[in-house]
């Protein structure tokens, strides 16, 4: 099949399954005019109605779950190859709208649409699990890394640095750190980058003495530790 078909293919089953969704929340509107699952309906006139219903808004966050382990396996699966994976896209697509609050499913497909060169439709995937999760450290941090690959540095140290507020579940801390310091010294703030590095050291040395982390993996913190002091010292020398 053309990869073209294989497309507008892959968009026509979003567009089916999401009008199919959008006709079960407006079906629910018209029973008791609240959102599904929002619990807000009006028990005294529609009692059994209003619990079905809230039952099929949960229904659909398990809808939602399914769908993304078994497109997540298959990602796991056709890791390296396109072709296979641009196919998955669609169904990380459903997802979101399944459950807009599914932060790995935005991830994961901006991540393959990215990686397929289609860039803006990553980035735009992206802002929109942001306006539906403003609070996801993943989300920002995947949005920074789209500014990175554009070079613009500015927008992508913004990025990380909403990514530092909240606490990831996908990607690091470390991570977000690293792109961040990577993000300054890009723009040529010595100082920043520097407080950065302080700030990224000053961390691991709590997680050696703090969180119990057994000898090797202390060891190696230590072993990060003393490169990037040595790294803040060095900086501005060159």
């Amino acid at each position: 099949m053309p990869d073209f078909l294989k497309r507008s293919s892959g968009k026509a089953i979003v567009l089916v399954l999401a009008v199919a969704v959008m006709g079960a929340a407006l079906s629910q509107w018209g029973l008791d005019r609240t959102p599904a699952g929002s619990g807000a309906g009006d028990q005294r006139l529609f009692p059994s109605a209003s619990s079905l219903l809230d039952i099929l808004g949960g229904a659909r966050q398990y809808l939602a779950y399914n769908m993304y382990i078994k497109t997540d396996t298959l990602h796991h699966t056709y890791y390296g190859s396109f072709a296979q994976e641009a196919e998955l896209v669609p169904y990380l697509i459903l997802v979101t709208y399944l459950d807009p609050h599914y932060e790995s499913a935005y991830f994961v497909g901006a991540g393959i649409m990215d990686t397929l060169g289609r860039h803006e439709e990553a980035k735009e995937f992206t802002l929109r699990g942001i306006e539906a999760n403003p609070e996801s450290a993943d989300l920002h941090y995947s949005l920074g890394d789209l500014y990175l690959e554009e070079k613009n540095y500015r927008e992508a140290s913004e990025a990380f640095e909403k990514a530092l507020q909240y606490e990831p579940g996908i990607t690091s801390r470390n991570m977000i750190m690293l792109a961040l310091e990577s993000s300054y010294h890009a723009l040529g703030d010595i100082e920043a980058q520097r407080r950065m590095i302080l700030y990224r050291a000053q961390y691991n040395l709590v997680r050696v003495y703090g969180m119990g982390v057994g000898s090797v993996q202390a060891g190696d913190l230590i072993r990060r530790i003393n490169d990037m002091l040595n790294t803040v010292t060095g900086l501005g020398k060159g």
